[in-house]
């Protein structure tokens, strides 16, 4: 079926991408009620005065005890109720996509935290990746999770990915997740306090390292020890294919104000870009240094600096990493896998935010009141 988003046809990508064995839903969302009730409840002084704040926790002021970004202030009205959605069901309905992102927004405004009101096109891991023809992978719908793509089976598809050259950035997900960064902005404008306060966020693209694994698997593992050159080359297939993909999206979703800050999972950060380096799990530093960083370098040079993100355990790369260019943030989702002594030191003692909840056990004597979130 066609998608029908303010009379433009949104019509599914060749090759099933939106086909799967999900249930065909038939929920309504009323999404003017629901952007009514948010757009009553935000208050655009408060959200103001956050975002200074978080400015002030970029700028490394120090906080007495820390700074809690999430801790609530405000009565809360969750149990006013907000329209559950499926994440499933969003994808196939960006009316939905949005009803649903917005959901949060209304939760954290009830909630009177420090949390930033953004929200993203949020189609999964796979988006860059699906430019290049990896087939999407739908999760089940009782899951709730997000999709992905699988990596090309077959082998030799190193070579066939080379072959190929770079995709056009309106296949696979591309053209959908544009089309629903415009309905989102056609959609906001009608709403005065929204359309200033709520931060349209890019997409998830993951960083080059990841996606080339994603599409390649265990083959690229071998290949940075057998075909190097071979590996330079698909990095820099997919960093250029980054580039582009991010140009065109900076053109629908302008950088606010100054340019110089995003937003992103509900935070906020300076610079444009949020990178994922989750497979340097797989790599020595070494190989990090070699193959990965100089293509993270390029992206932040392009866009302006930014943040880098990765779960499971990086602290043997984070030294190296902190050496770029325009890195102002770190993220490790998952501090406790880590030596946090690693973390600290290579981040916060350069003047970049080390972006997660850190216990006051775990680093005796340090520093606790700036530049690092609070437990």
């Amino acid at each position: 079926m066609d998608y029908i988003i303010n009379k433009r046809a949104l019509r599914p990508a060749p090759g099933g991408l939106f086909v799967s064995t999900a249930t065909t839903y038939e929920n309504k969302v009323d999404l003017a009620a629901c952007m009514d009730r948010l757009e009553a409840a935000i208050d655009p002084e408060w959200e103001n005065r956050k975002l200074e704040t978080w400015k002030r926790f970029l700028d490394f002021e120090p906080f007495e005890g820390g700074f809690r970004f999430g801790e609530a202030t405000g009565s809360g009205c969750e149990h006013l109720g907000w329209p559950g959605i499926p994440v499933n069901e969003a994808i196939r309905d960006p009316e939905k996509m949005l009803a649903r992102q917005l959901g949060m927004v209304y939760r954290a405004t009830c909630r009177g935290s420090h949390e930033v009101p953004n929200i993203r096109c949020n189609y999964g891991t796979g988006i860059l990746s699906s430019l290049f023809g990896a087939e999407v992978f739908w999760m089940p719908d009782e899951l709730d999770v997000l999709p992905t793509t699988r990596a090309f089976g077959g082998g030799k598809c190193l070579n066939r990915l080379l072959e190929a050259g770079e995709p056009d950035i309106n296949a696979g997900w591309g053209a959908r997740v544009f089309e629903t960064a415009e309905y989102f902005t056609e959609q906001l404008a009608a709403y005065p306090k929204l359309n200033e306060t709520v931060w349209i966020y890019h997409p998830d693209l993951q960083g080059p390292m990841d996606i080339a694994e994603m599409m390649l698997g265990g083959e690229l593992l071998l290949a940075f020890c057998d075909r190097a050159d071979d590996v330079r080359a698909v990095m820099e297939l997919v960093t250029t294919t980054y580039i582009r993909f991010l140009r065109r999206w900076f053109e629908i979703v302008p950088p606010r104000g100054d340019g110089k800050y995003m937003a992103h999972w509900n935070r906020f950060f300076k610079g444009r870009v949020m990178l994922r380096d989750d497979s340097l799990v797989n790599l020595s530093p070494e190989m990090y240094a070699e193959f990965v960083r100089p293509c993270d370098q390029r992206i932040l040079d392009e866009f302006g600096g930014g943040a880098i993100h990765f779960c499971g355990k990086c602290d043997h790369a984070i030294g190296l990493m902190s050496e770029q260019r325009g890195l102002t943030a770190v993220n490790p989702s998952q501090p406790h896998l880590n030596d946090v002594r690693k973390l600290y030191d290579a981040t916060i003692a350069k003047g970049i935010v080390l972006d997660t909840p850190v216990k006051v056990a775990d680093m005796p004597g340090a520093d606790f009141s700036r530049g690092l979130l609070a437990h």
